[in-house]
């Protein structure tokens, strides 16, 4: 067997090949001693430093804090200088005075930095480390011992500090990814969520409008998954103008100043009427007396019902206006079968609507969940319709939406649709809604701004899990 050169490592005669330990190895006493001296700094020394900066910051403010904070430090570096050039032998960076001060700043700042990521994490875990000084003691200098456990000759000591590190690493990362309690009921609060009214559901052929829960699941409102399944808007309105745009007449007549009359394609019909027709509105203007009414209706409103609007053009009576409203010259009527009138402000005139409240295109057939306290809530309450429906459910209707309502516990949840949306739809949602999760509400939830760096790195944490 050929001699140990200088050029060799420490670690090249650490372990024979029968296993046994060769004559460089460290022995059992010295490591025990190297890895005691360097635990105290974390079980003992950075306590102590610790309280001082306290009653430092307390006692003469921020300036003294920082003077005391880099001694305290200075002083941490160079306990670990003496501790390696008294075990100098024991390491592999204890031969050469770089390779010293390297270990005393790898022990001192890696250390230090697993000594505040554990205690984070053991408050997390609400272990009660920080509040025991026993088990400060004893835990603190851990995460000192193992980065020099890790810099120990001879093979074997690395690998069982190498194998622990790992380990704690791994539990302290799945400590950390973890959201609090605490944080999820403050953030429900700051967004106005309450927990007691939070409910979801999955309505087949639906989709959640807002408030994604995941998986189909929503909170509020839904709309039709596929658009083509919504119904168009049905209207007609009737708006009186008094003045004309100057320059040329489109359609072969002037229009009125103001009005937004469709222009793609227009013809002339008998009687002067002048039909114009858009992609998303059609119909007509007509001179009655000194004023320009339009008739125009979305494109789901017939050709003939919008012409004989405009045919039959009158001045409003009293009982269209209503008690509130007098005729100022400004309101015209028709006669538009299976429609209703209601006034309209800005411009003033009259917009006709399905009798059957079915013409309100998207709202027709949109679908929503509601949840109140029960306590004071009448589920009757202005409504055309309440009957039981077993089940314990209720069925309710009211002017332009109908569905079921339920009472679970001390809440009532409804979920009412227009009144094309699918009756039996709507009861199997009523009996389906339950509870968020406290995992489906962080989905809608906005990510917590983080306030300190444990708070970042937790936020990284689970996002990158």
């Amino acid at each position: 067997m050929r001699a140990a050169t200088q050029n060799d490592s420490p670690d090249d005669h650490a372990v024979r090949p029968g296993g046994r330990p060769g004559k460089n190895a460290p022995k059992p006493l010295p490591v025990l001693a190297h890895l005691a001296a360097a635990w105290t700094v974390g079980s003992v020394l950075l306590p102590t430093a610790w309280l001082i900066l306290l009653v430092t910051l307390f006692a003469d403010g921020e300036g003294t804090f920082l003077v005391a904070a880099a001694l305290c430090a200075a002083a941490l570096l160079i306990y670990l200088i003496i501790v390696i050039r008294a075990t100098r032998t024991v390491s592999v960076l204890g031969a050469t005075r770089g390779g010293r001060l390297s270990w005393a700043l790898l022990v001192l700042v890696v250390g230090t930095a697993g000594w505040a990521l554990g205690w984070a994490a053991t408050d997390v875990a609400d272990l009660g480390v920080s509040r025991d000084t026993l088990l400060t003691f004893l835990l603190g200098g851990i995460p000192y011992a193992l980065v020099a456990g890790l810099l120990v000759r001879g093979w074997r000591h690395r690998a069982v500090a190498l194998g622990l590190t790992v380990a704690l690493l791994a539990a302290g990362v799945a400590v950390l990814r973890q959201e609090a309690p605490d944080d999820l009921e403050a953030r429900l609060r700051a967004s106005s969520i309450h927990r007691e009214t939070a409910y979801v559901v999955a309505v087949p052929g639906y989709r959640p409008d807002d408030n994604d829960y995941g998986g189909g699941l929503g909170g509020s409102g839904f709309s039709p998954a596929n658009p083509a399944s919504v119904p168009p808007d049905r209207y007609v309105t009737i708006t009186a103008y008094d003045r004309l745009l100057t320059g040329e007449a489109r359609c072969g007549q002037p229009t009125a100043q103001d009005a937004h009359l469709p222009t793609e394609s227009c013809t002339a019909e008998t009687g002067g009427l002048v039909y114009r027709q858009g992609p998303v509105e059609h119909g007509y203007q007509v001179k009655v007396g000194r004023r320009h009414v339009t008739v125009i209706g979305s494109t789901a409103v017939g050709h003939d019902l919008l012409r004989s609007a405009a045919r039959g053009l009158r001045p409003a009576t009293t009982r269209e206006l209503g008690a509130d409203q007098e005729q100022t010259g400004d309101y015209y009527a028709a006669k538009i079968p299976g429609y209703t009138p209601r006034l309209t402000a800005m411009p003033p005139g009259m917009v006709y609507t399905p009798s059957d409240h079915t013409g309100n295109g998207a709202q027709s057939v949109r679908i929503t969940l509601y949840v109140s306290i029960a306590d004071g809530d009448d589920l009757c309450f202005r409504t055309e319709e309440c009957t039981p429906a077993g089940s314990g459910l209720t069925y309710v209707r009211t002017e332009d939406t109908h569905g079921y309502a339920v009472r679970r516990g001390t809440v009532n949840v409804r979920v009412l649709g227009g009144l094309r949306s699918d009756g039996k739809l709507l009861r199997q949602a009523a009996l389906d809604a339950r509870p968020a999760t406290d995992g489906e509400l962080r989905r809608v939830l906005p990510p917590p701004e983080p306030s300190t760096g444990l708070d970042r790195l937790r936020q990284w944490l689970r996002a990158i899990g």
